[in-house]
């Protein structure tokens, strides 16, 4: 009941801020022509596709069902791009807790997946800078020093960890060491859990998120090509901080809006398929 209920005030939240974004649609799309929308619909097609299949590869090995994940997919993603400041990230993670019957990882999966997009996405802005030249903003300056001391943080941990466990199990004991104690060994939990979803999969992963990121710049520097896009490393900067941000430009607007519409077909589609069919998917 509680999860249902949860489910139901976020998806009237964000029916909110789809019908608010769809306000001046018209406008939005007012440079797009029939072919335009097309070749857009085919982007958004294949970035989701090849997402939905990074995440179903992370979470490979817990025994859903595709077509649960599926309609799960389906069903938070729109939440995650129309809220805004990825406040629809605390919906994922909770509905993937729910899923996999474990919401340390499902914070874990998300939080992953994130810093997987990422981190392409930074591949993709410092390979167009190199090769195109340009200026890369501040804002993405920010995004490499966090996710290089994330990945400092990820290798040398191992050894933090053991070298602080063996001093305080030597020194005296104290209930503020039982506290440290404590929380070492759920920081070791959540890296642990972090090591299981990259073991084998990490590579695999980062070049699927370095795909998806290729799709989609290379089909906004294809169906947008004018004088303003001559500094293609500022444009793909301002794209991720406008999604970030909230003030989102026109072009993400159109990804959005189309994305959404999709993957709230896919969901009705799939539960119109469960009411004659009679199947039940958890999602």
């Amino acid at each position: 009941m509680k999860y249902n209920i949860i489910n139901v005030v976020v998806l009237l939240i964000t029916m909110l801020f789809f019908i608010y974004n769809c306000r001046d649609l018209p406008e939005i799309f007012a440079e797009k022509d029939l072919t335009s929308v097309f070749l857009l619909g085919i982007t958004v097609i294949l970035v989701h596709v090849i997402k939905a299949g990074r995440l179903y590869l992370a979470l490979y090995g817990s025994e859903i069902a595709f077509i649960t994940y599926l309609n799960t997919y389906c069903k938070v993603t729109p939440v995650s791009i129309m809220l805004p400041f990825k406040l629809g990230e605390l919906f994922r993670m909770y509905c993937y807790g729910q899923l996999l019957g474990n919401n340390l990882k499902g914070v874990v999966i998300i939080l992953f997946d994130r810093f997987m997009d990422t981190t392409a996405l930074m591949t993709a802005i410092l390979l167009v800078w190199i090769f195109h030249g340009g200026q890369i903003t501040s804002f993405a300056y920010m995004f490499l020093v966090f996710l290089i001391i994330t990945l400092l943080i990820y290798f040398v941990y191992p050894e933090v960890y053991k070298f602080w466990k063996r001093y305080l199990l030597r020194a005296k004991a104290s209930e503020r060491k039982m506290a440290v104690l404590k929380i070492l060994e759920m920081l070791n939990l959540i890296y642990r859990e972090i090591e299981n979803v990259t073991k084998g999969r990490g590579m695999i992963l980062y070049f699927m998120s370095l795909f998806a990121w290729g799709i989609e710049i290379g089909s906004l520097m294809f169906l947008d090509a004018s004088s303003r896009y001559s500094d293609i490393s500022h444009v793909i900067s301002d794209y991720l901080a406008s999604a970030v941000k909230g003030n989102q430009s026109v072009e993400l607007k159109q990804f959005v809006i189309v994305s959404a519409c999709l993957l709230i077909a896919v969901y009705s589609a799939s539960k119109v398929g469960e009411m004659l069919f009679g199947k039940k998917v958890y999602d």
